[in-house]
């Protein structure tokens, strides 16, 4: 619960990392930060080319790689 805080007024503070990996026991948390990023660090116009959900059962790490390695278009990052 601390760690998800902390993430949250990191963005807040507009101190942003270049890659949040979510894992642990309790999902509501993971549910709720993913929720949160999505909400609030990309600009509605700017999600359409910036924003990609990949789930884990179809997804491979290759997919996960190259989708990070990604530039952001006409944004200053990619969700």
């Amino acid at each position: 619960m601390d760690e998800v805080v902390k993430i949250v007024n990191d963005i807040k503070s507009g101190n942003i990392k270049p890659i949040y990996f979510l894992m642990g026991e309790e999902p509501y948390y993971i549910d709720k930060l993913s929720d949160y990023i999505e909400e609030n660090v990309l600009a509605e116009d700017e999600k359409g080319f910036n924003q990609t959900v990949l789930y884990g059962k179809d997804v491979t790490i290759e997919d996960i790689i190259g989708t990070a390695k990604r530039y952001p278009m006409m944004a200053e990052r990619q969700v």
